[in-house]
């Protein structure tokens, strides 16, 4: 039989292990100093809309590809190759369309922006969807630099 004393140690352990899993793991935008990747958050949007916007987005700010990958909610656009300072990115996440609020807002308020990867749910949510082709090819270091942000967000994912 167990204690009244142990079942609650067991709860509590308990709660922390679900709180740990709770965690959301994430990625900043923070390339170098203030240079920053573009990263949008979109809630409660199709993926037209989503593609719609970014494609807005390119032809306005000459922006290079963005990959999409699909939440349990809407879609996170990473654009490896475009690297902006943190006012610019700003202004990026202002004018874009179909962004969830909340992810504008706090921006005003922080040097970087994070992204979540993986952790909040219990099973795997974000999954990649597509790549949409920019208006700009980016310079070798901006594809070196992409391309070392993009098995960042490799390796935390792979992580859990």
């Amino acid at each position: 039989m167990v204690s009244m004393k142990g079942f609650r140690q067991w709860l509590k352990m308990r709660k922390q292990e679900m709180d740990i899993q709770s965690v959301a793991i994430g990625m900043n935008s923070t390339v170098d100093d203030d240079k920053h990747i573009i990263l949008l958050d979109f809630d409660e949007v199709t993926i037209d809309d989503v593609r719609e916007s970014v494609a807005e987005l390119q032809e306005f700010w000459n922006l290079a590809d963005a990959d999409i990958f699909k939440t349990k909610n809407g879609f996170h656009a990473y654009f490896w190759y475009d690297h902006v300072p943190y006012d610019r990115l700003k202004m990026i996440i202002n004018y874009a369309r179909h962004v969830d609020p909340m992810f504008k807002y706090i921006s005003k308020y922080y040097d970087r922006k994070t992204i979540r990867i993986a952790g909040k749910y219990k099973e795997k949510d974000i999954f990649f969807e597509e790549t949409i082709k920019g208006v700009r090819f980016p310079t070798k270091i901006e594809r070196d630099i992409g391309n070392l942000k993009k098995n960042e967000r490799k390796i935390l994912e792979n992580s859990l």
